[in-house]
């Protein structure tokens, strides 16, 4: 990641984001069997509901925020990515 001239803090931002930390488990991830990779994923997704469960407050507040603002006439971009194994 580079600095950009709008955002110069992005990266150090980022860096204190758990979802954004290096590994060290998975540095060679490249080199595991397809089905120890697929276990690794699998095991990280299994805490995605528990993780969700903590945030519900948070995000039905952004489902109605966003929900009026689209009854108003507004509109809903949205983009993703994932990193799995970083």
């Amino acid at each position: 990641m580079t600095s950009t001239p709008h955002h110069p803090d992005l990266r150090s931002q980022l860096e204190t984001l758990a979802t954004e930390a290096f590994r060290p488990e998975l540095a060679e991830i490249d080199q595991m069997p397809t089905l120890d990779i697929a276990r690794l994923m699998n095991g990280e997704d299994a805490a995605v509901p528990a993780a969700v469960a903590e945030r519900l407050p948070e995000i039905a507040a952004a489902i109605d925020a966003v929900a009026a603002r689209m009854a108003r006439g507004g509109r809903l971009v949205y983009a993703g990515a994932g990193t799995a194994g970083r």
